[in-house]
């Protein structure tokens, strides 16, 4: 509700800007402000809604009291990524790769947001704490460690740069809790 709120004064802001620009006798100096003024997420797609709920669903599970934004950018390096939003208190966007987005399906999709949103955690509560293998840690409360091997696997293969599974999840468990052989070598 409060993204879609925030992304229609956006565009309302951007309409006005636009429009006080073609009245005035120096309408180039208003497009140029109209421009600058963009928000830093002009050329890029929000998220669908079901995307929005996949995050608050998690959100709620983790206990995470913020603000999250997802985008979804034409390109991104890391395939998904998070930042602090320097405009809201709290306030973090989880940006998606658009062609890595449409090669994951929902569990895949919550397990990659679960992964980023275990970022937001431990920014939130250990700040210096800062690992790939920490945030799979909460992201595994939340979702399954087959999902997270999903996630990696679409990932690397849109990459091309692998990685290992145990130092990122951490050791495989067997149904009795002790490490697996596999795990242990």
């Amino acid at each position: 509700m409060q993204q879609s709120l925030k992304f229609a004064r956006d565009r309302a802001r951007r309409k006005a800007l636009f429009r006080l620009a073609l009245s005035r006798k120096h309408g180039i100096f208003f497009l140029i402000l109209f421009w600058i003024t963009l928000p830093a997420s002009a050329g890029t797609t929000d998220a669908p809604g079901h995307l929005t709920e996949i995050v608050r669903s998690l959100c709620s599970r983790l206990q995470l009291d913020v603000t999250i934004e997802i985008r979804i950018d034409e390109n991104n390096d890391k395939m998904v990524s998070t930042e602090p939003l320097s405009s809201v208190a709290r306030g973090y966007r989880i940006s998606f790769d658009r062609r890595f987005l449409e090669t994951l399906n929902d569990d895949e999709i919550a397990g990659a947001i679960a992964h980023e949103l275990g970022h937001v955690w431990i920014f939130t509560h250990f700040p210096y704490l800062q690992t790939e293998e920490l945030a799979n840690e909460i992201a595994l409360r939340v979702v399954t460690r087959d999902t997270m091997k999903h996630v990696y696997s679409r990932l690397w293969a849109r990459t091309g740069v692998a990685g290992n599974l145990d130092e990122l999840l951490g050791p495989e468990l067997r149904p009795d809790g002790v490490k697996s052989a596999v795990a242990l070598q």
